[in-house]
């Protein structure tokens, strides 16, 4: 099987990667049993989204946004993670990965950019291995772009005891689904356990005692969840 050519972070806090929708990818490219090879990004992106992940085609386009890249991936190479699932599970699962991804993953961008006790910790993270004075002025730059963005979203528009209840809940309502279930689906994995995933090994592997850390430690299932996903994909 060909090998696909994914643009993404570079690793870091011994994570593959500190996005979560990189991350999600990566993980669901191995459930998929799909040779990939990653490219850390070294320049602006190159997507017309401006963000990664993005896969490059061999025409030398860019696809971007993971779900994308998922099901393109699937349809072409014939894997479908989440064949026969019912209308009840497909629903389930677009719940839980809009919630993922439309209000946690917001939640854990304010805590790692705006939180000026973890933001020392994300600058050196993501941009450690620029010079000094060019790593001050980028790191800076996109996290005042990043700002205005999580304005425009909404997060910020909140006190920081509300915008971390928010994540809060989520993480708890996580919990909830998954209950004692292998997977979020039952006993298969598929792209939603990829995505969350994603989302809470970043938030566990961030080296700092977050609040958002705290609450995923608070849930015994979703450890083991991520565990589980580990063991057998990573």
């Amino acid at each position: 099987m060909q090998s696909v050519r994914i643009v993404g972070m570079r690793p870091v806090w011994g994570l593959r990667s500190p996005s979560p929708f990189c991350l999600k990818l990566e993980t669901w490219l191995r459930m998929a049993e799909i040779p990939y090879e990653t490219i850390a990004l070294n320049k602006p992106p190159q997507s017309k989204t401006g963000k990664v992940p993005y896969m490059l085609l061999e025409n030398g386009a860019a696809l971007a946004d993971s779900n994308i890249i998922i099901r393109t991936l699937a349809r072409e190479r014939g894997v479908d993670l989440d064949l026969e699932r019912t209308p009840e599970e497909q629903a389930r699962g677009h719940a839980i990965l809009r919630m993922v991804e439309e209000s946690l993953y917001f939640v854990a961008v304010w805590e790692r950019w705006m939180l000026p006790e973890f933001w020392p910790v994300t600058r050196d993270g993501y941009f450690g291995t620029m010079p000094g004075p060019l790593r001050t002025l980028f790191a800076g730059l996109v996290r005042r772009k990043l700002k205005a963005a999580l304005h425009g979203q909404g997060i910020l528009r909140y006190e920081p005891d509300e915008i971390v209840a928010r994540g809060v809940d989520d993480i708890r309502s996580l919990s909830a689904l998954l209950g004692q279930q292998p997977f979020f689906l039952g006993e298969r994995a598929g792209v939603v356990d990829a995505t969350v995933y994603g989302a809470l090994a970043n938030l566990l592997g961030f080296p700092g005692h977050t609040p958002l850390k705290s609450a995923v430690e608070g849930c015994p299932n979703l450890i083991a969840f991520c565990r589980r996903i580990e063991d057998a994909w990573c």
